[in-house]
């Protein structure tokens, strides 16, 4: 009698582990399009292809790892704070973190305002660092570790801006039915990523959050492409256009001393230690 199963279901004696890794960071790719709020077993065996008892079988291994979580230990899963670490030390690889936090920290101590590192990562952007200002601020990103479509948040918008319009429009088109999980669209974000290149940064009360305004500033390297911006989320009414200028202009000061340290050959990629020149 013949042996009948799902063909995305290979007996576990012939599936190999580089079939076992691609479902595994497809999952991963396709909590990070849900967001902090989480998606179902149903919705995500779906997206994958594959039957409810093989993504349940995926989603244990990466739950038992800390790479996924449940909503409120119920039955929406969401990416897992060992994640946030990995972020964290990806950015600290390149020394892109260490090199910006100082200058973080002395945005958000000056302004009181709550300042993030935003960096590109394929279609998404992700938040690698985050510095608290004097009162607590609701954010799209959450906390470090936050992931959203490339186009989406001030830091985001700033970075897609700064691409090549090929890739731009190529990029909108690949979120394009992302962007209304956010209240957005692709022409919404385009009319916001033409506001960045005519001004240099993006400085504006349309945020996605009501009541909050946003600013930020891409981060350019000489020679290479723009991966990364500092962007901050305030309450609109707390700064007024003088404010904001002043804001704008400590922002671009530190972005342009990040980009001069960034120029020099090695500069991110160790501290410097005691007695070195």
């Amino acid at each position: 009698m013949a042996n009948f199963r799902s063909p995305d279901e290979p007996q576990a004696s012939t599936e190999s582990g580089i079939q076992v890794l691609d479902r595994s960071v497809r999952l991963l790719n396709l909590l990070g399009e849900a967001g902090h709020g989480g998606m179902q077993l149903s919705r995500l065996a779906a997206g994958l292809g594959l039957s409810a008892s093989t993504t349940h079988r995926l989603l244990a291994a990466l739950e038992h790892h800390g790479w996924v979580e449940r909503v409120d230990g119920g039955k929406l899963h969401r990416l897992g704070a060992a994640l946030v670490a990995l972020a964290g030390q990806a950015a600290d690889g390149t020394g892109l973190r260490r090199l910006c936090r100082p200058a973080l920290a002395r945005l958000s101590g000056e302004s009181g305002e709550t300042t993030f590192l935003i960096v590109r990562s394929g279609l998404n952007a992700v938040v690698v660092d985050r510095q608290e200002g004097a009162y607590v601020i609701e954010s799209l990103t959450q906390g470090v570790g936050g992931l959203m479509p490339l186009g989406i948040g001030a830091g985001s918008a700033a970075i897609l801006a700064s691409q090549p319009e090929a890739e731009i429009e190529a990029v909108l088109a690949a979120n394009a039915a992302r962007y209304p999980q956010f209240g957005s669209s692709a022409e919404r974000v385009r009319q916001r990523l033409r506001q960045v290149q005519a001004q240099g940064y993006l400085m504006s009360d349309e945020s996605l959050i009501a009541g909050l305004a946003v600013l930020s500033v891409a981060i350019r390297p000489p020679g290479h492409a723009v991966t990364a911006a500092i962007a901050t989320n305030f309450i609109a009414s707390r700064l007024d256009t003088a404010a904001r200028l002043a804001f704008l202009r400590r922002i671009r000061q530190e972005v342009a001393a990040i980009e001069a340290t960034m120029a020099v050959p090695g500069a991110t990629q160790r501290p410097t230690r005691s007695g070195e020149s």
